[in-house]
């Protein structure tokens, strides 16, 4: 289960969240957590387990996702305009509606097993999501 303290945290502030990252840099145990509808642009969450967490309608505009492992995730409906997924891992995350505008992708794992039906995708995410999708097919594991 996500540690409470911090889920509060996140509800009160990105900004006071933000402060406490950094002075605390281990990785914040998010797993699980409901974060469904929060604001939380601009929020740092480099390297943080967010594992099934429920993000849908959440605003991660210009977020630090960077290092995430957001396996499960349900990201339907949330706007993560500009944010930063360089080094996440999607796995099985869902990002159905969601809009990815400006987002950064590069070394993201998973993106072949994650859902993006009916999100906004600039381009070169398409082209990113579809190299992985075609990787997984020449090296099925």
């Amino acid at each position: 289960m996500a540690d409470e303290k911090l889920v509060e945290m996140l509800r009160r502030s990105v900004e006071e969240f933000n402060a406490y990252r950094d002075v605390h840099r281990e990785k914040p145990d998010l797993h699980e957590a409901d974060l469904s509808g929060l604001n939380l642009d601009g929020v740092n969450l480099f390297d943080a387990v967010l594992e099934a967490a429920n993000l849908r309608k959440t605003s991660l505009r210009e977020a630090n996702l960077m290092g995430t492992s957001l396996p499960l995730a349900d990201l339907r409906d949330a706007d993560l305009t500009n944010a930063e997924l360089d080094g996440a891992f999607v796995g099985e995350a869902l990002f159905i509606d969601a809009n990815l505008t400006g987002v950064q992708m590069r070394n993201v794992e998973g993106l072949d097993q994650a859902n993006f039906d009916q999100a906004i995708l600039e381009p070169k995410a398409q082209r990113v999501i579809l190299a992985a999708i075609a990787e997984s097919f020449r090296d099925p594991k």
